[in-house]
C-alpha cells in the first residue's frame, strides 16, 4: 500500500501570510521560513500559531507589534518561563498537603509563609487556630501528631512584595580638644555617629579625605584617621549617607467571624518605623476602602484614618497595636466571611 502524504499550503518568503480567500475552514497553510501555521477561524479572519523559539527570536530581535504579541503566546512558552522564573507567580496560594500517622506532627512546607498569619492549616477540613501550631521558616509543628489518615492541608498566601532603598543624609562634627586619631559617639551637637560602611564622606579642615589613604571606616560607628592624628583646632566633618529602606507588601485574609481586632497585617517593629496602609474590605457586593497611616514608638502605636468610602454599607473598623515585636494591623468586621486585602508602604527606622 502507497504511503498517503499530506501538503499543506506553505510559502518560504519571509512575511507573506495567506488571506481570507486562501484557505478552506480547517485547512492550514506554514510560512516554513517564518515558522507560523495558518488557518480560517469561523469569523473568517486568517489566525497563526508560532512555536516558541521563534517567540525568543522575535523578541530579542525586537520585531513585535501588538498583533505579533497576540499571536506569538503560546501554552508552552508561558508554562516555559514561568518555570524559570521570568514569569513570576506574586499573590498565589500555594498548596501542600500531608497524611497523618499518628506519630508525625512536623511537615516540610514548600514556601515559608511570611507570618503565622499567611498560612491556613486544616485537619480533616477543621481550621487550626494559630495557637495550635507554630511556624519556623517552611517547617510546620502541630501541637498534636494528626491521627492515622487524617487530611492535613496548608494553604500558604505568597505575598507580592517590593524593596526600595532610599539614601538619608547625616552630618557630624568633631573639634578633638587634643591628638585624636578615632572619632565616634557623640559629635559637637550631640549626635551620635552611625553610618553605612562605603557611604561616608570625611572633610579635615575642609579638605575631602581618601579612604583607605588618609581613614578608614569599616564598623558604622567610628572613623580611624591614618598618617596623623587631628589636633586642637581642627575640624572633622564626616557625611554619613545612611540608608533608609521602604517595604511595599500586598497581603490578603479572610475573617469568618465578627470578632474584635482580628489582626490582618504585621510588621517588624525593629526595621520600620512607620507605615501606610489601603484597606479594602469585601463581603458579597458590598465593598469598603480606606487609608490608614501609623507610626509607633516602640510600645504605642499612632494611627490616623481618611479617605474611607463604601458601595453599600460599613464593613468594619480598623486599628492597631504591638505584640512582641510585631505592628499590628487589626479589623473589626461588621459581618461575617469578609475578606480584607491590604497594601502596606513601609518606612525603615
Amino acid at each position: 500500500m502507497a504511503n498517503t502524504k499530506l501538503k499543506l499550503k506553505k510559502s518560504s518568503v519571509a512575511g507573506r501570510i495567506p488571506v481570507a480567500g486562501d484557505l478552506e475552514y480547517g485547512e492550514l497553510a506554514i510560512n516554513y521560513r517564518d515558522g507560523k501555521l495558518y488557518y480560517k477561524d469561523n469569523a473568517n479572519a486568517v489566525q497563526a500559531f508560532t512555536d516558541s523559539d521563534n517567540i525568543v527570536t522575535q523578541i530579542n530581535n525586537l520585531s513585535l507589534n501588538s498583533s505579533d504579541v497576540t499571536n506569538l503566546i503560546d501554552s508552552d512558552y508561558v508554562q516555559a518561563r514561568v518555570a524559570s522564573g521570568v514569569i513570576g507567580d506574586a499573590n498565589t496560594v500555594i498548596l501542600n498537603e500531608y497524611t497523618g500517622d499518628s506519630s508525625t506532627s512536623t511537615f516540610a512546607l514548600t514556601y515559608s509563609p511570611t507570618t503565622d498569619q499567611h498560612a491556613i492549616v486544616m485537619v480533616d477540613g477543621v481550621i487550626q487556630q494559630v495557637n495550635n501550631y507554630s511556624l519556623s521558616g517552611s517547617q510546620l509543628t502541630l501541637d498534636e501528631a494528626p491521627i492515622t489518615g487524617a487530611e492535613v492541608e496548608v494553604r500558604t498566601l505568597r505575598m507580592q512584595t517590593g524593596e526600595v532603598t532610599v539614601r538619608d543624609f547625616a552630618n557630624y562634627i568633631y573639634q578633638p580638644s587634643s591628638a585624636t586619631t578615632t572619632f565616634s559617639g557623640a559629635d559637637i551637637n550631640a549626635q551620635t555617629l552611625a553610618y553605612n560602611v562605603n557611604k561616608l564622606d570625611v572633610y579635615k579642615n575642609g579638605v575631602r579625605l581618601v579612604h583607605g589613604l588618609d581613614y578608614t571606616a569599616a564598623n558604622g560607628t567610628s572613623v580611624s584617621l591614618l598618617g596623623g592624628a587631628a589636633d586642637s583646632g581642627d575640624t572633622i566633618n564626616i557625611s554619613s549617607f545612611a540608608a533608609s529602606t521602604i517595604n511595599d507588601t500586598i497581603n490578603t485574609t479572610s475573617l469568618s467571624t465578627t470578632g474584635a481586632n482580628q489582626v490582618v497585617d504585621t510588621f517588624n517593629k525593629t526595621t520600620s518605623r512607620s507605615a501606610k496602609y489601603i484597606v479594602q474590605m469585601t463581603q458579597g457586593s458590598r465593598y469598603h476602602s480606606q487609608e490608614v497611616m501609623l507610626i509607633h514608638n516602640g510600645t504605642t502605636v499612632s494611627m490616623v484614618e481618611y479617605a474611607d468610602i463604601y458601595t453599600d454599607s460599613d464593613l468594619g473598623t480598623v486599628d492597631a497595636s504591638i505584640s512582641g515585636n510585631l505592628v499590628r494591623l487589626q479589623v473589626s468586621p461588621n459581618y461575617t466571611n469578609t475578606t480584607v486585602k491590604t497594601h502596606r508602604i513601609e518606612v525603615g527606622v
